[in-house]
């Protein structure tokens, strides 16, 4: 029972945010998807979502005289869970014009997964540090045979990254990095890559909501991931003094890179290692 799939379409996770109190959250989302939209249509998309997730079994009518309707109490703890999350491991992935969103929430020693798919359609469950790693790997697309037997890697000052990644990037800019012959040709498979997946790139972070923050939540962990042709690429700050320039990592990573990494994102997360063993 713990680990059921909930299916909520963009409309009824909407709908239940706005019942739980949390209408920021609701309209955020359902504003990113429709637009401004008038009173009369808020109404006719919640009483949709009303009938839908009655008919699902989420949400029955009390029998009390007064038509008051309650959540089933599984799908209420999880809602609330995600509500109340000061926490998130967050991956993000761009295919075929739509956005695929894996979330992870953190909360009272519980950890809640959610999938949204362009938006639509919100899956949740219960999950565990265990089921992480194939829950990235399935965002991302990737497999064992994606990978390379041999890592390999480049640093890039920032200046030179925003070089890198500008759109009339020239391979003949190079020439004033004074990089060896193989990083050259390193950087010219990545922005191959790079052009293939229309100058796109995805990433994995780590967020934390604090309330002081106005702008929205603090990233203190940062992936980005492209998959190519030929080779996984990670792109990631080595820096480790946060108020330092930053130095730009471009790794052509193996399986085993691309495990530890992962692992490594996780256990920063979880912070406790007796959770992490599960």
């Amino acid at each position: 029972m713990d680990k059921q799939t909930v299916i909520l379409t963009l409309e009824e996770l909407g709908f239940a945010l706005t019942a739980l109190g949390a209408e920021d959250m609701a309209s955020g989302l359902l504003q990113s998807y429709y637009g401004e939209l008038t009173e009369d249509r808020w109404e006719l998309l919640f009483h949709a979502a009303t009938h839908s997730l009655i008919s699902k079994g989420l949400m029955e009518q009390r029998d009390d005289g007064q038509q008051q309707l309650e959540f089933d109490a599984f799908i209420f703890e999880m809602l609330a869970h995600l509500v109340q999350s000061r926490q998130m491991l967050r991956g993000y992935k761009e295919q075929q014009d739509k956005q695929n969103t894996l979330t992870i929430h953190h909360g009272n020693e519980r950890f809640l997964y959610h999938f949204s798919s362009h938006n639509e359609l919100h899956f949740f469950r219960w999950s565990s540090p265990e089921d992480w790693h194939h829950d990235i790997d399935q965002l991302f697309g990737l497999l064992a045979s994606n990978f390379n037997a041999h890592s390999r890697y480049v640093d890039l000052t920032e200046e030179q990254w925003n070089e890198l990644t500008s759109s009339n990037f020239s391979m003949q800019q190079m020439i004033t990095w004074k990089l060896h012959e193989s990083a050259q040709q390193m950087i010219q498979d990545w922005r191959e890559d790079f052009d293939r997946n229309q100058c796109s790139l995805d990433n994995l972070s780590q967020m934390i909501y604090a309330d002081t923050d106005e702008d929205g939540p603090s990233v203190t962990n940062l992936l980005f991931v492209l998959k190519g042709m030929n080779d996984v690429w990670i792109v990631r700050n080595t820096e480790l003094d946060m108020q330092a320039t930053p130095c730009l990592r471009i790794e052509s990573v193996t399986e085993s890179d691309w495990r530890e990494r992962i692992t490594y994102f996780i256990q920063e997360f979880v912070r406790d290692e007796a959770v992490f063993r599960g």
